[in-house]
This record gives C-alpha cells, structure tokens and sequence, in this order.
C-alpha cells in the first residue's frame, strides 16, 4: 500500500522477532496519533496499526523494518528498536 510520506518526521529502524512482539507493537502504534507506517522502501508502507499488515510484513520476511511516525513515539518503540 503506497503512502504519502511526506508528513511522517521520525525514522526508528525496528526488530519484530514473535507474533507477541507483532501484537504488543501493533496495540501501541493504535494508541498513537496520525499516521504510524512500516516501511522497507521510501515506496512501499503498511499501516502500522493493523495487525494483519504486521503479520503480512513479518510473513514476508522484510529484514529493514522502518517505523515511520509523524510525532515522536521514541520511548513507546523502543522495545522493538534494532541495534
């Protein structure tokens, strides 16, 4: 699903390794506002706050999962954040 990306301002490189992960992710992307993106290519997003797109992007095996954000969600992700 293609986005517009213009407006996300946060770059958060982020693991997601079990389907716990996935589901604890997705229910803090829900809490956040505006737009909450995964990406793997400044072309190709999902919506972070559905967790069938999660899964999609975890079942496809995206290695260089980028959590896109328009406002600062840094200690929310940081669990999921990848060294």
């Amino acid at each position: 699903m293609l986005h517009n990306l213009t407006t996300t301002q946060h770059r958060y490189h982020i693991e997601l390794v079990t389907v716990s992960d996935i589901r604890k992710f997705v229910a803090i992307a829900g809490k956040c506002e505006g737009k909450v993106l995964l990406s793997v290519s400044d072309t190709f997003c999902i919506n972070a706050k559905s967790l069938l797109g999660v899964m999609l992007a975890k079942n496809m095996d995206w290695n260089h999962l980028v959590l896109l954000t328009e406002k600062d969600y840094y200690e929310e992700f940081k669990q999921f954040m990848a060294e």
